[in-house]
């Protein structure tokens, strides 16, 4: 197994040959990675469906996924499509956010395999928010420990937003009421497999702060959002066919740039069950 980071904070290409041939010691030292590092890339490699749905099992049981109709061949995939005919539509994942945050048990980690990527465009960023949470000054940590957060899809997949989604041939996206419920998270969570303090906060779905005054809210948030996601805390990767890139949504938070307007972008993505954040 050869690591070679990414970034001074976080982020990790690694290669250990076909991930579909991994033994019990080898996939134990990928999970730890995936952990250390939050992204962990590894390239080059040929997965089916079955292969990649094989390979999340082995991280944990696939968690449920709401408002995205799944790929035919399996219930535990998702097509991240986007036809070069639909133009400038919105991208699947094109906002600051951890995969269904809104959930009362969040994904753990997320598995994004490039089965075909434009010529230029279609980067996905990450940021690492334990990162963020060990740059913060101690009176802003104590500040944010008192603060619960307020998780919603309502803003992403309430009925209000089907023709954002709708504007997607290759995907069906299917908005509906159960999309205004709240779940309520720690803003500041402990990691349950490394131990690390990390901020556990995304723009798209929280949308309210709890322990603070009301006046404060709207600023705090978009505080929250500028800071966690300043370049220092960031990683890009450009992906090339063959990609496939494990991170911990526990720990991140992502982005996937919508500049290739023309062209086709497919990837298959996979979600593995978590837990309840714990303060």
């Amino acid at each position: 197994m050869e690591v070679k980071r990414l970034t001074g904070i976080f982020g990790a290409e690694v290669h250990l040959g076909d991930v579909r041939r991994l033994d019990a010691e080898i996939f134990g030292e990928l999970r730890r990675l995936v952990c250390e590092h939050e992204v962990v890339v590894i390239p080059g490699q040929s997965l089916g469906v079955s292969d990649q749905v094989e390979l999340s099992r082995r991280f944990g049981p696939a968690g449920p996924v709401p408002f995205i109709e799944p790929s035919p061949d399996h219930p535990e995939v998702i097509k991240v499509l986007k036809e070069a005919t639909d133009g400038d539509a919105f991208n699947f994942g094109g906002a600051w956010h951890s995969d269904f945050s809104f959930q009362p048990e969040p994904p753990s980690f997320t598995l994004l395999f490039a089965i075909d990527i434009p010529p230029f465009g279609g980067d996905t960023l990450w940021s690492s928010m334990s990162a963020a949470w060990r740059y913060l000054s101690d009176d802003r940590r104590a500040e944010l420990l008192a603060i619960t957060a307020v998780h919603t899809a309502r803003d992403a997949y309430s009925r209000k937003m089907q023709p954002l989604h709708s504007g997607l041939s290759g995907m069906n996206i299917v908005c509906d009421d159960t999309a205004n419920d709240t779940e309520l998270h720690p803003l500041v969570t402990t990691h349950p497999e490394t131990g690390k303090k990390c901020l556990f906060f995304n723009r798209a779905y929280v949308r309210d702060l709890l322990g603070v005054d009301s006046d404060r809210v709207a600023s705090l948030l978009e505080w929250l959002h500028s800071y966690t996601t300043d370049a220092r805390f960031t990683f890009r990767h450009r992906w090339s066919p063959g990609d496939l890139v494990i991170w911990d949504n526990r720990s991140t938070q992502h982005y996937a740039l919508n500049d290739y307007a023309g062209f086709r972008r497919e990837l298959h993505r996979t979600t593995v069950a978590g837990e309840r954040p714990s303060a």
